[in-house]
């Protein structure tokens, strides 16, 4: 019998175990979604000053990506079962703390509580399925489940929350973890437990290296799409490329590196990272810009622009789904490009149409582009963890959260920033000259506060939509552009990549 018959395949137990880890991905997912439904109600609470209320919003997200890296070694070195386990925890614990909060200082802490605990949380989900599923395609199926209850959870999360602050207050929406947090710990008896034996203790410098160079990072370029540059900004991302080069010095002169150089000589795994990066470098940003042109041009009120986005999302879903089918047919690089060229389609759509089309047109659009980015993301991040030996899948599962974070935050800082930059350069063009000086100039800030302006000025109004319409047709045309040089990237770099090469690389690979 060959050793690819001897690969036992998943029990009940293991995919019972997937469901509890899909949970915890859910809830991580709507956590994130619901938050900016409950900042009104937050600020009404708690009135918090304008830089408070930033920080609520993001300090998660910053401590959440400048924990991974760290979190995901840790893992791989005390036990992934158990860092899940402490991560889900202190996860619950938070949630509770937030919902009662009284002050702002205090939601802002337990913020970053909430973040240190998603940086546990994530890699050691992606990391525990390598354990549960050593079936290759049992595999690729269970990735894309993992990564399906995110899609799901960022298009259920405005609906849940909408309907927890229509009859509660709004610490319901941090209350809610706290019965799902107990549900999880107890299932996770049903997960494997993974550490390697041989590790040796952590190097905290290189722990305070990583961390600090990805919040100094993530924060300057957070704050710059925010609020454009200054030098505080500035000088935030200038320290962190700098930290961030002594930490990769430090990992190239240590006998045990918290990030393991050596990995990124695996064409597989460095090249996936470069994918999912770049995906969601020329999307998210884009995204962004969709979700405010259906309000600002369209016209559609909040509700009915959240219920419309409920589509795409839900798409984005089924694209991640589908990527184990294709990957039966074909090999994981055309099945990448095949997404990629109904993504790409998707943007050219609403680029060529945005002028003139309505909502349903343009929900199509969008649509395309997430259910075509769903395989590459799938098969990507699938390609990541299974690319390195089994002791550094919790480090690999932590880059690929990394790669996610500054793809998004590169894009929201730059794409959006760009749209921003069409939609003002525009507008001062064609402004009415009758419109006074302050409102022209409040009118540059953002598009809702233009419309918001315009009231008695429809000249102003028409002047005000059309340059964002510009605008947003300048953001989808990048994204093509980024979706088919990404696709020449693929075949050039991955075309010779079968998904059974995957399944045996970590026989093959050491360090």
């Amino acid at each position: 019998m060959s050793s690819k018959d001897e690969v036992p395949r998943a029990t009940w137990q293991e995919w019972m175990g997937l469901g509890a880890l899909t949970l915890a991905v859910f809830m991580l997912a709507t956590d994130i979604s619901i938050l900016f439904l409950a900042m009104p109600s937050i600020a009404a609470d708690l009135a918090p000053s304008s830089t408070q209320m930033l920080w609520i919003i993001h300090i998660g997200e910053l401590l959440a990506v400048g924990f991974a890296l760290t979190m995901g070694r840790l893992g791989d070195k005390i036990g992934r079962r158990r860092l899940l386990v402490i991560g889900i925890s202190v996860y619950g614990l938070a949630s509770f703390i937030a919902a009662f909060s009284t002050e702002a200082w205090m939601l802002i802490a337990t913020r970053a509580l909430l973040g240190v605990a998603t940086a546990t949380v994530m890699p050691s989900t992606m990391s525990l399925l390598r354990n549960m599923f050593f079936d290759r395609k049992q595999f690729s199926v269970a990735i894309a489940i993992n990564l399906s209850a995110f899609s799901a959870g960022m298009a259920l999360g405005p609906p849940m929350g909408g309907l927890l602050l229509d009859y509660f207050w709004w610490g319901a929406v941090f209350l809610v973890n706290v019965p799902v947090a107990i549900g999880l710990l107890a299932a996770s008896r049903l997960l494997p437990e993974y550490r390697n034996k041989d590790s040796k203790p952590m190097d905290f410098i290189s722990v305070l290296l990583s961390s600090l160079a990805l919040v100094t990072l993530i924060f300057g370029l957070q704050e710059m799409a925010n609020d454009g540059f200054n030098m505080l900004y500035g000088g935030s991302v200038v320290i962190g490329i700098a930290v961030g080069v002594l930490f990769i010095k430090r990992q190239m002169n240590t006998e045990d590196p918290l990030l393991d150089l050596h990995m990124f000589r695996i064409p597989v795994f460095s090249f996936s990272l470069i994918a999912v990066t770049v995906v969601l470098l020329v999307t998210t940003g884009a995204d962004m810009l969709f979700a405010q042109h259906l309000q600002a041009v369209v016209g559609l009120t909040p509700t009915e622009a959240g219920l419309l986005l409920i589509i795409p999302a839900l798409l984005s879903m089924a694209g991640t789904l589908i990527s184990p089918v294709l990957t039966r047919w074909m090999r994981p690089a055309y099945a990448m490009v095949s997404g990629l060229l109904t993504a790409a389609g998707g943007a050219l759509l609403i680029m060529l149409t945005v002028h003139d089309a309505g909502a349903i047109i343009l929900i199509i659009g969008v649509s395309l582009l997430g259910f075509g980015g769903g395989p590459t993301m799938t098969i990507a991040s699938e390609q990541i963890i299974s690319s390195v030996p089994q002791e550094r899948a919790g480090t690999a599962s932590a880059m690929s959260d990394v790669s996610t974070g500054l793809g998004s935050v590169l894009s929201i800082a730059f794409i959006g920033s760009l749209g921003m930059l069409v939609y003002r350069g525009v507008l001062a063009s064609s402004l009415p000259s009758e419109v006074p000086s302050e409102i022209a100039n409040s009118s540059m800030e953002s598009v809702g506060a233009a419309v918001a302006a315009a009231e008695g000025f429809p000249q102003m109004l028409q002047a005000v939509q059309s340059s964002f319409t510009v605008a947003l047709q300048a953001v989808f045309g990048i994204a093509a552009i980024g979706l088919f040089v990404l696709m020449i990237f693929i075949v050039w770099k991955l075309r010779h990549v079968r998904q059974e090469d995957k399944a045996s690389n970590e026989q093959e690979t050491s360090f």
